[in-house]
């Protein structure tokens, strides 16, 4: 004779229910907990297509980028420039959500930084995409740098 889990009663060796309390006596016996193993390959099938195990950061990738001022264009009627860099992406990864920051400089003193984002801008790999952005005139400034601070990787 073997006790009950549950009810602490002797019953039958091997007996997978107890007859006085019904509690089975081997959890996986139980048939409430099926639904459980069999939703178990459909949680990781979704937790894997959320991209938490895909996951890139800019950081790891961000010697893999090169860019390049191509154009600087003036407003008129306004105080401000427009400026023209071509982001080369070297890596394997489509990154989009840039956030970045202008540098001005004048003979190679920094005259100010500007930050902004553009979360529709997107490059493919190994491809170059060209980033416009608009900075406030700055007196004297002759050289801008782009900075990239951050870019979001997705699954898709």
């Amino acid at each position: 004779m073997q006790t009950c889990k549950s009810c602490i009663k002797e019953i039958e060796v091997g007996a997978t229910k107890c007859s006085y309390c019904q509690a089975y006596q081997l959890w996986y016996k139980n048939p409430q907990h099926y639904s459980l193993i069999f939703m178990l390959p459909f949680l990781v099938f979704m937790f894997w297509n959320t991209g938490l195990f895909y996951k890139k950061y800019f950081i790891d990738f961000e010697n893999e980028f090169t860019y390049t001022q191509e154009k600087v264009i003036e407003i008129k009627g306004s105080n401000a420039k427009l400026i023209t860099f071509n982001v080369k992406n070297n890596t394997n990864h489509k990154w989009n959500h840039i956030s970045y920051e202008i540098v001005s400089n004048h003979n190679g003193e920094l005259l100010a930084a500007t930050a902004d984002s553009n979360y529709a801008w997107v490059i493919q790999p190994n491809s170059a995409s060209l980033l416009t952005v608009k900075v406030p005139f700055i007196p004297n400034a002759n050289e801008w740098h782009l900075k990239i601070k951050d870019l979001k990787s997705d699954r898709y």
